[in-house]
């Protein structure tokens, strides 16, 4: 490896591990809803929303450093598609809420085989927290 390709694989290595970069955590909220539908089962599958979440709250912490806090939602779910409405957000970034309601409104729902199709409304909230030195 020439010496510029060293200096080049430090630098990279430094700027993604240095101490300037925000990381952050994400946690899924409790699930509240009433209507046609099995909160269980509906639960389990707006899990698979998590890794989108994480990489909405990336993109966030590159363009605010401080970006933290609750994203409130109401729900509403008919046809196999969850509606999602934000009622509040904490974080300070308005990209990381229109990136979670994208990626809500986005997610296909597949009611259990042998039930009638759900028509539900509820609430829903994601919290993103920055992990800070120590935690």
């Amino acid at each position: 490896m020439s010496p510029f390709n060293r200096v080049a694989v430090f630098t990279l290595l430094l700027a993604a591990c240095g101490s300037g970069r925000q990381f952050g955590t994400v946690e899924l909220g409790s699930l509240s809803v009433e209507g046609e539908v099995q909160q269980e089962f509906l639960s389990q599958q707006l899990l698979q929303l998590d890794p989108t979440f994480e990489a909405c709250y990336v993109r966030a912490l590159r363009a605010n450093r401080s970006a933290e806090g609750v994203i409130a939602m109401n729900i509403s779910g008919k046809n196999g598609h969850v509606i999602p409405e934000i009622t509040a957000n904490e974080t300070g970034s308005d990209d990381l809420g229109e990136c979670v309601e994208s990626a809500v409104a986005q997610l296909p729902i597949r009611e259990p085989a042998g039930y009638d199709p759900w028509d539900f409304v509820g609430q829903w909230s994601v919290r993103f927290d920055i992990i800070r030195s120590g935690q």
